[in-house]
């Protein structure tokens, strides 16, 4: 069972998280610290990723910084879409708060053999973000390395299925959204990458702090404070 949401509401949704964002970080000022995040393991560690605008990038680039990171898969139509709007949203909630300097926000392609640069640039544009934004970088490479980073790194299971194919293996129980996604209208793929809509969260040590099973639905307080929580005390 799928339900339809517009190109629109995903725009609605991001003008409002402008809106809340300030009232977030007022909110945040006054909030006790939140509690210690536990270590649950290293992030992984490359070089020669190739991000949105074609330039290579290694997790060095990362250092010292906490990283959001999630999975898309550029020509979704369901939660992939949703989860880009999400983090569009975030980020203009970091930058109220001025942490933009101290936080990346990191997407893997999960269809690095199908989707390239300029599928991930139009992908980012369709969802609210400016594809030149130095505050979010879209990673892919070759199936070999993403699989490397997203599989056995960061624990993500992703898999290549036809239409109409059910790798579940039973009923679809839960209902999904179906967002508009022009970039897969064009493309006409007869594919879907089914994968964990995951979000992770890395200090600035480069080791996994806290991790969010629903991407598209955490709340950006509970992000804010997650990430927070990861950096050093304000002055």
């Amino acid at each position: 069972m799928k339900f339809r949401i517009a190109t629109w509401a995903i725009a609605l949704v991001l003008l409002l998280a402008g809106g809340v964002a300030g009232w977030l970080i007022a909110q945040d000022t006054r909030d006790s610290a939140p509690k210690a995040l536990p270590v649950l393991g290293p992030a992984p560690a490359f070089r020669g990723l190739t991000n949105q605008l074609g330039e290579s990038v290694g997790s060095s680039r990362f250092d010292g910084k906490v990283q959001v990171v999630t999975f898309l898969f550029p020509y979704c139509t369901t939660y992939c879409p949703l989860i880009a709007a999400h983090l569009a949203g975030l980020e203009s909630t970091l930058k109220l708060a001025r942490l933009q300097d101290k936080v990346e926000i990191v997407a893997y392609n999960v269809d690095p053999a199908g989707a390239g640069p300029a599928q991930m640039r139009a992908f980012l544009k369709e969802y609210g973000w400016n594809p030149k934004d130095p505050g979010l970088q879209f990673l892919t490479g070759t199936p070999q390395q993403i699989h490397r980073v997203v599989g056995a790194g960061y624990h993500v299971d992703y898999e290549k299925v036809p239409d109409g194919a059910d790798p579940g293996g039973g009923p679809e129980l839960t209902p999904q959204p179906e967002v508009v996604n022009e970039l897969a209208a064009q493309a006409n793929v007869k594919y879907d990458i089914v994968h964990n809509d995951a979000l992770e969260i890395v200090d600035p040590q480069g080791r996994i702090r806290k991790l969010y099973s629903q991407a598209d639905v955490v709340s950006t307080a509970r992000l804010l404070s997650a990430i927070k929580s990861l950096l050093p005390p304000r002055s």
